[in-house]
């Protein structure tokens, strides 16, 4: 497994990701085979690679040539048996129904070499599962784009129990040289990514089956709040700048009033708080701080928000000339 020689990445499935993570490679410099089964996903892919490279044309992202290029470089088909056999890399991106994926998988396992790293875009399923039936399992491995996939940076990469280190070294490589910023998890139910957001989506639909909120006002609480934050504070980081000792107070409060055990103060924050690492104001937390860390942090924090707002274009006066 050699990532000099990749140069032909296919993508099976072109429905709701199939499109946006062929533009990913694409942008990445690979030449890139789109797949489906029917013409109808093929023909809204083709579309959708047009839309988003003239979007990103618009806003000054790539230039006019560039989005000729990158589209010139994916070939949309159906004619999937070729296109895996003829692939240094397969992404598959196929509906999320696990008899699907281990069909995928298992038909690609007996029509390219071995050597082929075949990835899951997944977003919640075992793929140790999903590769059981696979020749070679040990080139599987999960690689779970986010949406926007060609935009949005993050990857989550996932070795099974037979997947090989070199798979993930190899898929590690590739998502860095396409630009994009992998991350490696357990193989475990929704991951990281979807583990956060659907504990979010629960509590968000909570607060609007009880009444104690409307739909649109859960919204635009997360959008305008700390939704503004996420981008330059991930929520462990979130901890250390309120301060674990602040964090544990609420904790106590919010699971002392409502019993709920998703508010039941976490031992690692107690543990830590007995130690005196209360975040960014000590010095140390989760992570470690200098002063002009500390400084830094807040800095960094502040201005990205408001170059947020400022590209919103939200009606406030600190943007009045």
């Amino acid at each position: 497994m050699d990532i000099g020689k990749i140069s032909k990445v296919t993508v099976l499935g072109q429905g709701v990701m199939g499109p946006d993570i062929a533009l990913g490679f694409a942008l990445g410099g690979y030449e890139v085979t789109g797949v489906d089964i029917e013409k109808m996903p093929l023909k809204r892919a083709a579309q959708k690679i047009s839309s988003n490279c003239r979007q990103m044309v618009e806003v000054g992202f790539i230039s006019e040539e560039e989005a000729n290029r990158i589209q010139s470089r994916i070939i949309l088909t159906l004619k999937w048996e070729g296109a895996v056999v003829g692939a240094d890399y397969i992404t598959e991106a196929v509906p999320e129904d696990m008899q699907i994926k281990k069909d995928v998988f298992e038909k690609c396992g007996k029509l390219c070499s071995e050597r082929v790293v075949v990835a899951s875009n997944t977003s919640s399923m075992s793929i140790s599962q999903i590769a059981s039936q696979m020749t070679f399992p040990e080139r599987a491995i999960t690689t779970h784009w986010t949406i926007p996939a060609h935009l949005s940076p993050m990857v989550e990469v996932i070795r099974g129990e037979n997947t090989a280190v070199a798979t993930e070294t190899l898929s590690l490589a590739l998502l860095r040289r396409i630009g994009k910023r992998p991350v490696c998890c357990r193989d475990n139910p929704g991951f990281i990514h979807n583990y956060i957001q659907f504990a979010m989506v629960k509590a968000a639909l909570d607060l609007v089956e009880g009444g104690i909120a409307s739909a649109e006002d859960v919204d635009t609480v997360v959008q305008n709040g700390f939704g503004l934050r996420v981008s330059s504070v991930g929520p462990i980081q979130f901890i250390d700048m309120c301060g674990l000792d602040t964090i544990l107070n609420i904790q106590e409060y919010m699971h002392a009033k409502t019993s709920n055990p998703m508010y039941k103060p976490a031992e690692a924050i107690r543990k830590k708080v007995s130690r005196g690492n209360l975040g960014i104001k000590s010095g140390k937390g989760f992570y470690e701080y200098d002063k002009k860390q500390s400084d830094e942090f807040w800095e960094k924090t502040n201005l990205n928000i408001l170059k947020i707002l400022k590209a919103l274009h939200v009606n406030t006066k600190i943007f009045e000339k």
